[in-house]
């Protein structure tokens, strides 16, 4: 039986309600304020914005705060498409280097890098794992510099008892399929700026249509998705083809598991996506009651695979500050040997995993203001980083199939 490269958190009831609602799209508002005051009270001081895509929230944000030549720093290993906004907007692009022990920015660095050119500093909680903000704060408190935080990967994350996203003037989590929680496709902006929240509500309202086909196919490509996302169903239905893929036209297949990346696009359009639909409310809302409850058992996944894997040659883990509580959305493996090799073999024992080099924005032909300068440990890193997705359905009896291809795969 193969692992999916992805998984969602769910139970039949959730797959039952989809059903449900694509069927009947009606009384959206019911849905939608259910969400937004589920939302509202996990973050009672901030203005809270339901979105169709991260990456639509943060270009609106950046278009907000920026105008054009304005200067704006990003960690090297951050999601490349908000690189490619920001060069759209005609932003200025600055990368800062990360740290060796979680792959975050270098603070250190990033504070000899702040001028008085700088407008914007983005920071990426890479694999959830949170950013030493309180250091990054101090740089910049006395300073006219807008804090975005990038929490695609980081609900549920804390740092000193205090969620990612309360810390920067704006924070932006992806809802994705890959993520949790999920609304099958979507985004949660929160920020204190009221003005903000209007502007992007009103921009939504004004630009984004809800068609009724449009709803009902995305609805059933979700859930073929789903069912993808199962195990059992992803080896009967599209395991044989992706390692065929894998083995014979690996473009092919990089292009199939990274297109929800939105890279192969010239440029970013805003309006590629509808309004959230019914359907992707009631399944946020489902995904947001049962949080607490799966993260129990992805954190027990966690310590299991670590505690079987612990003393392997070749292999480390990332290390975070024992101030945070992080979420435990993936499992995230360091390999100190042929990288190419050991993914390869790990496919070919059923397990596939995503391979992490896509996070290096210096790979990307973008407009990068400081491009020659040293990015070392990025570019150490950025191959040696395998993501194993983590998820509450995942069974000893998975976690075991994990724990051997990894050790077999090692040691071949």
């Amino acid at each position: 039986m193969a692992i999916p490269f992805f998984s969602i958190d769910l139970k039949i009831k959730d797959v039952l309600e989809l059903l449900k609602n694509i069927s009947f799209p009606y009384n959206k508002n019911v849905s939608s304020n259910k969400i937004q005051e589920i939302l509202n009270k996990r973050f009672p001081n901030k203005n809270v914005v339901l979105l169709p895509s991260a990456r639509l929230g943060f270009y609106l944000t950046l278009k907000k705060y920026f105008k054009e030549n304005d200067e704006v720093i990003f960690s090297a290993m951050s999601f490349p498409l908000y690189i490619k906004i920001a060069n759209q907007l005609k932003l200025k692009v600055k990368l800062i280097d990360v740290n060796e022990k979680d792959l975050n920015i270098d603070v250190r660095k990033l504070r000899d890098s702040i001028s008085k050119n700088t407008k914007g500093i983005i920071i990426t909680h890479l694999f959830g794992y949170p950013c030493e903000v309180d250091k990054i704060k101090e740089l910049i408190y006395d300073k006219d510099i807008k804090l975005i935080e990038d929490c695609a990967q980081s609900f549920g994350t804390y740092y000193n008892n205090v969620e990612t996203g309360n810390f920067g003037h704006v924070g932006i989590f992806s809802c994705s399929l890959v993520k949790i929680p999920t609304t099958l496709g979507g985004g949660i902006l929160i920020t204190s700026d009221s003005d903000l929240k209007k502007e992007i509500e009103n921009w939504l309202t004004e630009n984004l249509s809800n068609s009724f086909l449009k709803n009902i196919t995305y609805g059933f490509k979700n859930l073929i998705s789903i069912a993808n996302s199962y195990p059992l169903l992803y080896s009967i239905l599209s395991s044989k083809i992706l390692f065929f893929l894998n083995k014979f036209n690996p473009r092919s297949y990089r292009k199939i598991v990274y297109s929800g990346m939105g890279l192969k696009n010239k440029r970013f359009d805003p309006k590629e996506r509808n309004n959230l639909n019914k359907y992707q409310l009631e399944f946020g809302i489902s995904q947001l009651d049962n949080y607490e409850q799966t993260k129990k058992i992805r954190i027990e996944n966690t310590k299991y695979l670590q505690k079987e894997l612990s003393g392997l040659k070749n292999i480390s883990f990332l290390s975070y500050n024992p101030n945070t509580n992080w979420n435990y959305q993936y499992f995230i493996i360091r390999i100190n040997k042929d990288y190419e090799d050991f993914n390869k073999k790990l496919f070919q024992k059923g397990i596939h995993a995503m391979e992490e080099n896509v996070w290096n924005c210096l790979d990307y032909n973008y407009s990068i203001e400081n491009k020659n300068e040293n990015f070392d440990i990025c570019k150490d890193y950025n191959s040696k980083i395998v993501r194993i997705q983590n998820s509450s359905y995942l069974k000893k009896y998975h976690l075991d199939k994990i724990i051997n291809a990894i050790k077999s795969s090692i040691n071949e």
